[in-house]
């Protein structure tokens, strides 16, 4: 089983660069550069849009995952009447 490498949001970038300014490095070029899969490699250049708007917006360039934002009202307030319940049963 091979180890599992994860690229920094700096990093994409950086790949995303070398594949499209006058290097036009290949994908099997990069994926040996940035010790990652062709696989991985591919799905950085489809998702290269996410990639630079989040660069861009000034995302922490350090982060490896997607931080996911979850704004549901329903979900909020069902928390906290469960919240409320559990402090009326005197349970802190």
């Amino acid at each position: 089983m091979s180890i599992r490498h994860d690229l920094t949001l700096q990093q994409k970038i950086e790949l995303i660069n070398d594949n499209r300014n006058g290097n036009g490095l290949s994908q099997l070029t990069l994926a040996v550069k940035y010790n990652i899969s062709l696989g991985s490699v591919s799905n950085v250049l489809k998702r290269k849009a996410e990639y630079l708007d989040g660069y861009g917006a000034n995302q922490n360039h350090n982060v490896k995952r997607k931080i996911l934002h979850v704004n549901s009202r329903e979900l909020d307030e069902k928390v906290y009447e469960w919240f409320v319940q559990q402090r009326s049963k005197n349970i802190p």
